[in-house]
């Protein structure tokens, strides 16, 4: 498995106009051009164990639009309803610009 701290969406090229904003170690956000709303990456367990010829790109970063969420607030960020990613499960509401998991 790969050390998913060694190169966050953050660090990408192409995406340096994007905002990019830290959730925590396993999720960011950032805004692309044309977007009302945040494009969100997350570190997704379930390909961890996903050989690396298998994957897209490096890593198991997984990117998610957010257009059929409310934008409450775009700063500090605060989205309605929750974020879930069916593939690993992960899932949580985005307040004051924090991740809450539920």
């Amino acid at each position: 498995m790969s050390d998913h701290r060694t190169a966050p969406p953050s660090d990408w090229p192409g995406l340096e106009t994007a905002g990019m904003t830290k959730l925590n170690d396993d999720i960011y956000y950032g805004w692309l051009p044309h977007e009302t709303n945040p494009m969100f990456w997350h570190w997704c367990k379930a390909l961890e164990d996903v050989p690396a010829d298998r994957k897209v790109l490096k890593g198991c970063w997984v990117a998610a639009g957010t257009g059929v969420h409310t934008l409450v607030s775009r700063e500090p960020l605060h989205l309605e309803p929750s974020l879930l990613w069916n593939c690993c499960g992960l899932h949580g509401f985005v307040r004051d610009g924090e991740w809450v998991s539920v």
